[in-house]
């Protein structure tokens, strides 16, 4: 693995992508995260370490302005290494999309659930900590169940709208363009 200046420019990129849309997310309290369309970009881009880099210093850097982020640093590191691992993710075919992204949504959902269960008591910064109270009120089942379905569904979103974003930036020339200078 070469490590350039390119490179780290791009991973800075990604990572300041993953603080915006951390932000957004936090800001307007989105039932989607968007703190994972920069560790996505890193994946496609130059691989699993590079995904994984970008999401352990995203997880660092926004606990700044969000203490929580950094206890959700296994679902970023889930999410750098399925965007790079799993080629097949970068695919123009939009239809794909659909029925690819729980590779990537499914592990991610049941570590963020497993971390907002057990460490969080079911309350963290997301706006779909909101959602996951309101089922808690009317539903007798385990907070793990709850959390697991809203992460599940909240993640399957985030996820399938960075792969979209992503791959459309990826599969452009000027991009390839950029990546193979």
């Amino acid at each position: 693995m070469k490590i350039s200046t390119k490179k780290i420019t791009i991973l800075a990129l990604c990572i300041a992508m993953n603080m915006v849309g951390s932000w957004i997310g936090l800001m307007i309290k989105l039932p989607v995260y968007l703190d994972s369309i920069g560790t996505v970009m890193a994946g496609f881009a130059f691989g699993p370490v590079f995904g994984i880099l970008a999401g352990v210093i995203t997880a660092l850097v926004n606990t700044i302005s969000d203490p929580v982020a950094l206890y959700f640093m296994p679902t970023q590191i889930i999410v750098g290494f399925t965007a790079g691992y799993f080629k097949f993710l970068k695919r123009e075919d939009f239809l794909s999309k659909f029925y690819l992204t729980p590779v990537m949504s499914i592990p991610a959902a049941i570590s963020s659930a497993l971390i907002a269960t057990y460490l969080f008591g079911t309350v963290t910064t997301a706006g779909s900590s909101y959602i996951v109270q309101a089922l808690r009120a009317i539903m007798n089942i385990s907070d793990f169940v709850i959390v697991l379905g809203v992460q599940i569904i909240t993640d399957y979103l985030d996820k399938l709208l960075s792969i979209i974003l992503v791959s459309k930036i990826y599969n452009m020339n000027a991009f390839k363009n950029i990546l193979n200078k």
